[in-house]
């Protein structure tokens, strides 16, 4: 069971991968009943490296989560007595879902989702496709198509289920604050996400159901009246809403070719409140909003730390500027060191015509998930940032996403200065003299190499994960929803003003 061919680990299929993406990520301890455990243990541990799948028969209290393919499974299992939180499949060929679900039910569990298998689209709107009222009306029926559905109930379940609605206006690259964040939210037992590229409806919800609404770099609005009458309705309807931005908002002015406008500011200031990534955007924002807060970017997924990799260089970035240019000139050296050196290079044509070498690689823009692939074949990522306020703010995505596969980072010390210590985690290149002599250090001594991308890849591993802040977001939208009243006249307030 759980094995393919010639002995591998059995892939997940859709269910099992709906399954995955319904199990908190939270959930530390978690009891696997299903035909792929390889898999399933492997993808658990990889989005938290804290959480463990426990075989039944060796199950400890407290058990975070019982997961099964099938629910009639999971009924008979012996730990669903200790289970706080269960995640089950319901196969396409049962003929009485709903009397499933009130076994479950029976035997004291809340439930909270129940939802149709709809695959891995990054686009969802589990709101929309939630069947738990129409279970407890005594409506549901075997879907036709026959499709499996995904149960997820909890034991003794205490406050009311919320829906996080998030749009995401500018998703290309940033699946780190769009897609990923919202699907990782979506595993919280108690909170129904919907994600979607705008134009789109907002869910209909009882008036006593928290309702969030998450706007994610939405173009300044050309008109301000409509955009005062557009979150007075929202507030209006019940919504807190929330700006999401995660860069300069001058640096994202000038790489639109225009010049900053008052519009620029309104966006942060008539909103409820405004989520970023670094404590220096933090800031810059507060003035507009006093209701801003950090969550700093972070790892989805932590690789295996490598045994070995090739020696080859990686970057990826969208228009550095001249300064990228530079260094990448600048790379000679290493490369009169090392002619077999190849590089790899994503999304800035201008850094791959300076690299003074004929054995390199362009890549125009690709999935998050292939970038990641084409990073972790290299052992060395560059990271160059201009010294500059605009700069400055970004954050440190590109560090996080080498570290968690074992892969080494030279940077600028603009704002990798913050995350790296210099020999032990990475290396700091000050100077754009000073690359060149890093990447031979870097290539020439293996130990050290490893040693420092080990470094960091523990560092990602302990301190960030999405893993460990998902309760804290999930917290603070519950949180806003509470003081929604006040928070709607301190909006007014400054529409006002």
């Amino acid at each position: 069971m759980g094995e393919g061919k010639a002995g591998r680990p059995q892939a997940m299929d859709a269910v099992q991968r709906a399954l995955l993406a319904r199990t908190p990520l939270t959930a530390e301890r978690v009891v696997y009943l299903g035909t792929a455990p390889q898999a399933f243990a492997s993808a658990i541990h990889a989005r938290n490296p804290a959480a463990h799948v426990v075989p039944e028969k060796l199950r400890a209290d407290p058990i975070d989560a019982l997961v099964a393919d099938d629910l009639e499974q999971l009924l008979a299992a012996p730990s669903l007595a200790e289970a706080k939180l269960v995640t089950a499949a319901i196969p396409a060929h049962v003929a009485d879902p709903a009397a499933l679900v009130a076994k479950l039910a029976a035997e004291g569990f809340t439930i909270l989702h129940l939802q149709p298998v709809h695959g891995d689209a990054p686009y969802f709107d589990d709101p929309r496709s939630d069947l738990v009222a129409l279970w407890q009306a005594g409506r549901l029926e075997p879907a036709a198509p026959p499709t499996a559905l995904i149960v997820v109930a909890r034991r003794g379940q205490d406050r009311p289920r919320a829906v996080l609605s998030m749009f995401s206006f500018s998703p290309t690259l940033m699946d780190i604050r769009t897609r990923l964040p919202a699907e990782a939210l979506r595993s919280e037992p108690d909170l129904l996400v919907q994600h979607h590229r705008p134009p789109g409806d907002l869910p209909t919800a009882p008036a006593d159901t928290p309702k969030i609404l998450v706007l994610q770099r939405p173009a300044p609005p050309r008109s301000l009246d409509d955009w005062r009458n557009s979150m007075l309705k929202h507030a209006r309807n019940g919504w807190v809403t929330v700006m999401e931005f995660d860069d300069q908002p001058a640096l994202t002015a000038r790489a639109n070719g225009r010049e900053m406008l008052p519009a620029d500011w309104v966006r942060f200031s008539w909103i409820h409140a405004v989520q970023t990534s670094t404590y220096v955007l933090r800031d810059i924002l507060t003035p507009h909003n006093p209701e801003t807060r950090v969550f700093s970017n972070a790892a989805f997924r932590l690789e295996p730390f490598p045994d070995s990799l090739p020696k080859r260089v990686f970057y990826g970035a969208i228009s550095r500027g001249e300064y990228a240019v530079r260094v990448a000139r600048g790379l000679g050296p290493a490369i009169a060191a090392y002619p077999g050196l190849e590089f790899v290079v994503i999304g800035d044509r201008d850094v791959f015509d300076a690299l003074p070498t004929e054995r390199k690689r362009y890549h125009d823009f690709v999935p998050y998930e292939e970038y990641l692939r084409l990073m972790g074949g290299c052992a060395i990522s560059l990271s160059p940032m201009e010294a500059s306020e605009l700069y400055a703010a970004k954050s440190d995505a590109k560090y996080l996403d080498a570290a968690a596969r074992g892969v080494l980072t030279i940077a600028s010390p603009t704002v990798y200065g913050d995350v790296i210590r210099h020999g032990r985690n990475g290396l700091i290149a000050p100077e754009i003299g000073d690359w060149a002599p890093m990447l031979i250090q870097a290539l020439d001594d293996d130990a050290a190499r490893q040693r420092m991308a080990r470094s960091a890849w523990e560092y990602v591993q302990g301190a960030r994960m999405f893993a460990q802040q998902v309760s804290a977001r999930h917290a603070w939208y519950r949180d806003l929803w509470a003081r929604r009243e006040a928070l709607t006249a301190a909006m007014m307030a400054r529409m006002a003003g």
